[in-house]
């Protein structure tokens, strides 16, 4: 018999034969105060204590020499490397609520903490620094994000990290090895691919990705087909969507499945595409699938569904629509049509797009006559918040179109721009370049400690971002940092 299985046998007896009562008392801040009262051990004097396991992983048995064994469950939580014991245990008692770590008691009255958040050992009553990383398995486990739980950890980030998640530079291919400090220090979300690309992009990536550490890079590219495909040098040609409405619909949402796979070999996890916008106006053209809003709903939402099986996020754009608007917002002011006509045409492909739950995002520049009152939809809350989120009801990342677009340029610097666009509900600010981060960086800083802009929305915002990097807040506590902070104390 495996020493293994001898203690599987050894635990189901003793489960089967003693009862166990537990008392926790409340933590104290800095404290592991939780404590467990044991009867007396009768079956078997080298089982010190059976707990629940923490976050629900079925129990765990603790033996006088230190081993911990988990049963009656497939799923082991990892404890790590354990540091020899100087003494035998006395007693076990969970750690932190949530967390997945339990504390041992020695005979000689020393306390000793194993499993979370890994390989070191904490004694006596300190905290393990990334006790939270417990709530973010608890959650996973379940399947679902518990929401409080998300948002109390990213209020634990350092103040750097849930502003350099907001900010997404473009860039060129040439320039990836200036983005190496900003992805170290200024903790920015990613990049968007600006230009072609070589085959030598995936090491690029891969490099950077290392910088980054413990919390990847989005990496994105226009892949819209035809005329705006940033990776044609390296990946099949895709159709524009004007052709591609003369094909299947499974032949697009296979193809679309197809170029996903593709990307991620070189390191690309976001699509900014489809463009569901209805009709070419200014500056769309053939990147329209079609004047007809049914048809931009069928093709679109394959296309959708196709990136996401391949496991690439789509960011549906330009909402609330460009189709229609009078003038191109690479250039100028931009207007669209009035509500109750974006109701009816341009709306209903953002609808489709939303209801797939597999799609971020991009608000355009276009203004809403009576709506936006002569701002750009990127820059209104009555648009972002008020339209999109509140009466379209879209939960997930709500990304700005380039920020050093004309529309918005000519009138805002960047500083001013990205304040506005967050405030108005926005998640994640596109960049016209990398040297635009530090003025981004300082100008939601300041913005935040003046009162301009709530915490809370900066955190919401910071929220998005990491979920649609599918990274748990939790697994992040006391374990980034921003090297440069910030120059403001909130």
């Amino acid at each position: 018999m495996t020493k293994r299985t001898r203690q599987r046998s050894r635990a189901s007896h003793f489960l089967a034969a003693s009862t166990i009562i537990f008392f926790l008392a409340p933590q104290g801040t800095g404290h592991l105060a939780a404590q467990t009262s044991i009867q007396p051990l009768t079956p078997d004097s080298t089982v010190v204590a059976v707990l629940d396991g923490p976050g629900g992983i079925g129990y765990w048995i603790v033996s006088a020499d230190g081993t911990v064994e988990v049963v009656g469950t497939n799923i082991i939580p990892p404890l790590g490397e354990s540091e020899p014991l100087t003494d035998k245990v006395r007693t076990a008692y969970e750690g932190a609520p949530g967390a997945l770590g339990i504390w041992l008691e020695l005979v000689n009255g020393t306390k000793v903490a194993i499993g979370d958040p890994g390989p070191r050992i904490f004694t006596g009553h300190e905290r393990p620094s990334g006790w939270l990383s417990g709530l973010a398995v608890k959650q996973l486990m379940r399947g679902r994000w518990i929401d409080t739980i998300d948002r109390g950890c990213v209020a634990e980030l350092p103040r750097a990290v849930r502003i350099g998640q907001l900010l997404l530079p473009t860039m060129e291919e040439s320039q990836f090895g200036a983005a190496v400090e900003e992805a170290r220090d200024h903790q920015i979300a990613g990049i968007l691919l600006s230009g072609g690309a070589t085959p030598w992009i995936g090491r690029r990536v891969d490099e950077l990705q290392e910088f980054a550490n413990r919390i990847p890079l989005l990496m994105a590219a226009d892949e819209e087909g035809g005329r705006v495909q940033r990776l044609h040098h390296i990946l099949p040609d895709l159709p524009s969507p004007a052709r591609q409405v003369n094909e299947r619909l499974e032949i697009v949402a296979q193809r679309a499945e197809r170029h996903a796979i593709r990307m991620l070999e070189f390191g690309f996890d976001v699509n900014f595409a489809p463009v569901l916008d209805v009709g070419a106006g200014p500056g769309i053209g053939d990147r329209s699938f079609s004047n007809d809003p049914a048809l931009v709903v069928d093709y679109g939402v394959a296309t959708i569904e196709g990136f996401s099986d391949g496991g690439v996020l789509t960011v549906a754009k330009h909402f609330p629509g460009h189709g229609s608007a009078d003038f191109d917002s690479h250039d100028g002011r931009s207007v669209g049509p009035p509500l109750h006509e974006l109701i009816k045409t341009d709306l209903v492909p953002f609808e489709a797009a939303i209801a797939t739950g597999k799609s971020a995002i991009m608000v355009g520049h276009t203004e809403i006559p009576e709506v936006t009152n002569g701002l750009p939809s990127s820059l209104s809350s009555a648009a972002v918040q008020g339209l999109l989120r509140d009466d379209l009801g879209f939960e997930g990342l709500v990304v700005t179109d380039a920020l050093n677009m004309k529309a918005v340029s000519d009138r805002w610097p960047i500083e001013e721009a990205v304040v506005m666009a967050l405030g108005a509900g926005a998640d994640l600010m596109v960049l016209g370049s990398l040297a635009d981060v530090g003025a981004a960086f300082a100008g939601i800083d300041e913005a935040v400690y003046e009162g301009q802009l709530a915490v809370d929305r900066v955190n919401d915002a910071a929220i998005n971002v990491l979920r649609a990097k599918k990274v748990n807040a939790c697994t992040l506590v006391g374990r980034v940092r921003g090297v440069f902070n910030t120059v403001y104390d909130w």
